[in-house]
């Protein structure tokens, strides 16, 4: 999960730094990542994983660092299909 998060910002976001030199904790925002960056990664996460954001987990935080964007994929990952539907 981590080295397909790297690829995707590598892919979507424009950091002076390749992503796999970065540490998990590390924060996107303050190395370079924009707003537009950040939805790009979102949009590019939800695909590569195959999965769709709650609403309540669109917000910086959620793409703030490597380690927060294989948090919420795993949350979004566990999340059963009825509760997705009960949000919409």
């Amino acid at each position: 999960m981590i080295a397909t998060i790297q690829r995707l910002i590598d892919q979507e976001a424009s950091l002076a730094i390749p992503a796999a030199n970065l540490t998990p904790r590390a924060d996107l925002y303050s190395l370079g990542l924009t707003s537009f960056d950040a939805i790009r990664l979102l949009v590019a996460v939800e695909r590569a994983f195959k999965i769709e954001f709650r609403r309540e987990m669109l917000n910086r935080q959620s793409m703030a660092s490597i380690e927060a964007i294989a948090r919420a994929v795993q949350a979004m990952q566990q999340t059963p299909a009825v509760e997705l539907l009960k949000a919409a």
